[in-house]
């Protein structure tokens, strides 16, 4: 089993799906993936154990907690760089599990959108908002661009069933919709009615 030291970084050129590899100095932590520079950021100061930058396939020891940077050189730091930049997640590794906790890295889809709209403008929001009540498709379309600069990474479908649980449940109920978009739902409305009424 190839064990991973920040003493000398590995370089991993044939990644096995279904090879275990571990860490030296660790025993039951906690693994994140970073998607986006920033989420690393955010990932660095956070108390996950080992980070991995998928876009660049870069494996960290975080040893160093909450506090910033990833801890002392040669006990921290990088482990190891993935060529390819395969997908990794815990399984992968001997005793660490999924790290949990973080909005930005958090399991729940329901929290990321949480924390994506609490980042964004009113206006930026509204616009959103009233992109996807106008046409589904665009609106998660642009929902998806947004959240990936601002460090999310969105699955389509999840995130479609994830906002119609949150709308029904009243979560954007406070949301005011612009002019423009609240224009174009009223026409959409009374076309619809007349349909109905020409049947």
């Amino acid at each position: 089993m190839p064990k991973f030291n920040a003493k000398k970084v590995s370089k991993v050129k044939d990644f096995d799906p279904d090879a275990s590899y571990s860490v030296k100095n660790i025993n039951g932590g906690t693994f994140a993936i970073a998607h986006s520079k920033k989420e690393l950021k955010q990932l660095m100061k956070s108390d996950a154990d080992v980070v991995y930058d998928e876009s660049k396939g870069k494996l960290y020891f975080n040893a160093n907690g909450e506090k910033k940077g990833w801890g002392k050189k040669k006990k921290s730091g990088l482990l190891a760089n993935f060529k390819g930049k395969p997908e990794l997640n815990a399984e992968n590794f001997e005793g660490l599990s999924a790290h949990k906790g973080d909005a930005i890295t958090g399991d729940d889809i329901k929290d990321q959108i949480t924390a994506l709209q609490d980042e964004l403008s009113d206006t930026k929001v509204s616009k959103l908002y009233g992109k996807t009540l106008i046409d589904g498709k665009k609106g998660l379309k642009s929902i998806i661009k947004v959240g990936k600069k601002e460090g999310y990474k969105f699955d389509k479908k999840e995130l479609g069933i994830a906002l119609e649980e949150m709308d029904d449940a009243g979560a954007f109920s406070d949301i005011e919709l612009d002019d423009a978009a609240l224009a174009t739902l009223l026409g959409m409305g009374g076309s619809q009615q007349q349909a109905g009424t020409s049947s």
